[in-house]
């Protein structure tokens, strides 16, 4: 009887100290921590969402730059932070689940060390060249690259790409070359300049330089085609089988971070991204919105980290 009174004490003061962590949340500015560049697709999209969320918690929202080591920096930061829904992280498939697929030294354990919060978006992804390039399709592509082994390059700007990159050279038999970049942004650039073949790339980014007719998409990675480029078909329709690379953003706490708070955060961001002004933004950069709860963003997360490690062992990526 003792001990089912105590275990009943302990329930109810674990049930008040999570409502009154609720109730006193924020007592203070919230940092959301970007690894990425300003600028970048994944910055201004936090930069909306952050506007929004703000004058319902009651304290501003500040985002805060923090690009470098696949994004490994930023992470960092945050796993280091009191888990008290003050410091938060905006993660991508190339900051979360990939580095420890690729990289021998990863700072932070992503299912240790972080409570997911919310998804804000998945971004599509295409296989872009040059506007001018002779090369009219994927096949077009491959052709060429079997003709002349190694002598054609890829932008290798994110985890996830490089994996897809080197996915389609097991798949077709053939060896494009990864040049290494530290951000999107460069590796467009190079392609724009004809320094690059061909450079996966998120159609939120690339975006602007397809309407400019600078760059032609010549595949969607992903599993389903986009809206927006109706006519660009997918690399599984193209013969690959099973080949889908879907990328997404979403929210990130540290590890202990009080259930409440998560629930809070995430009720805030969904109804941000709903709202019409982030709908717009959404449409402009080619992402759709997709907010996952903070356990089917858990899911998803496992999920794509079983994935991408299958594919890495399969087209030989070694850890760096």
């Amino acid at each position: 009887m003792k001990l089912n009174k105590c275990a009943l004490s302990i329930t109810l003061a674990l049930a008040c100290a999570g409502v009154q962590a609720e109730a006193q949340y924020p007592s203070q500015a919230v940092r959301l921590i970007v690894p990425f560049p300003p600028g970048s697709s994944s910055d201004v999209t936090a930069r909306a969402v952050a506007q929004k969320i703000a004058g319902p918690l009651g304290q501003p929202v500040v985002v805060e730059n923090r690009p470098g080591a696949m994004g490994g920096i930023g992470m960092q930061a945050v796993a280091r932070s009191k888990p008290d829904g003050h410091t938060l992280v905006v993660g991508t498939v190339s900051t979360t689940v990939v580095p420890p697929i690729i990289s021998k030294s990863v700072p932070v354990d992503l299912f240790k060390d972080f409570a997911p919060v919310a998804t804000m978006a998945n971004t599509p992804l295409l296989l872009t060249v040059p506007q001018d390039s002779p090369f009219g399709s994927v096949a077009d592509l491959v052709a060429a690259a079997k003709k002349t082994p190694k002598s054609l390059t890829y932008g290798s700007s994110a985890g996830l790409y490089r994996i897809a990159m080197e996915a389609v050279n097991s798949s077709a038999g053939i060896d494009l070359l990864g040049v290494p970049f530290t951000s999107p942004p460069q590796a467009l650039t190079e392609l724009l300049a004809g320094r690059l073949t061909v450079n996966p790339d998120a159609l939120g980014a690339v975006g602007p330089m397809l309407q400019a007719k600078r760059v032609r998409a010549l595949a969607v990675l992903g599993s389903n085609r986009t809206p927006s480029l109706p006519d660009v078909p997918t690399m599984q329709e193209l013969g690959f089988k099973g080949f889908a690379f879907n990328g997404w953003l979403g929210v990130l706490a540290p590890a202990g971070t009080p259930q409440p708070v998560i629930e809070r955060l995430h009720k805030e961001i969904a109804k941000a991204v709903a709202t019409p002004d982030v709908q717009a933004l959404y449409t402009r950069l080619g992402m759709e919105a997709t907010v996952l709860s903070p356990q089917a963003y858990g899911e998803e997360m496992r999920k794509d980290a079983a994935k991408y490690k299958a594919v890495a062992q399969q087209a030989g990526i070694e850890k760096e």
